[in-house]
């Protein structure tokens, strides 16, 4: 394996411990009673209270069914990761880390924003903090997935060559020159 297939199977597998940890329903369960109890505690009008009320239970919820999703697709990963093949194979955790780790993110963000503007108004100190934790782990993800995305990019372009392994893949020094010559452009007589 090459080095860069450790840190992806090393990755994958931190995902799949945290995916694997947050999949508990009683937690679910937990947060949306205590979902309700606090947003009740903000004395605000009844239509606020019940409009973020249901704007954090899907938030959990998504969460909760993108969490499943996530583990399903980190344990599909695992067979393109060891065998350099199959690249398809990485899109489901493409897509699962986009949605999970960039969309909802940034959803949490924008929920947050309005509860600490409309429900608990205390200044702009607790949304800088909220702002940075979010900014750091959306940029995280994003550097995760580029670096799924380009593990698929290399196994998508050794399968187009036919190549089954990517170590396996050394032209020789003959073979550069060919294909220098098949390249250029050479007037006909």
């Amino acid at each position: 394996m090459v080095n860069e297939d450790l840190q992806l199977f090393f990755w994958n597998t931190i995902y799949m411990f945290h995916h694997a940890y947050f999949l508990n329903i009683y937690k679910l369960y937990g947060d949306l009673i205590e979902v309700k109890g606090l947003v009740d505690a903000s004395g605000q009008e009844i239509w606020i209270r019940n409009a973020f009320t249901l704007l954090t239970t899907i938030l959990l919820v998504v969460r909760f069914i993108m969490t499943f999703a996530g583990l399903t697709a980190c344990v599909v990963a695992i067979y393109p990761i060891l065998t350099n093949s199959m690249p398809d194979m990485l899109i489901p955790t493409i897509i699962v880390q986009g949605i999970n780790d960039v969309v909802l993110n940034c959803y949490e963000l924008l929920l947050g924003y309005g509860v600490l503007n409309y429900l608990f108004p205390r200044g702009t100190a607790p949304f800088a903090v909220l702002l940075a934790k979010m900014v750091i782990k959306i940029t995280w993800a994003v550097s995760n997935l580029n670096y799924y995305a380009s593990h698929h990019n290399r196994l998508f372009h050794l399968s187009k060559l036919a190549i089954g392994d990517a170590q396996s893949f050394r032209p020789s020094h003959n073979s550069l020159h060919e294909y220098e010559i098949n390249n250029q452009n050479l007037l006909p007589n």
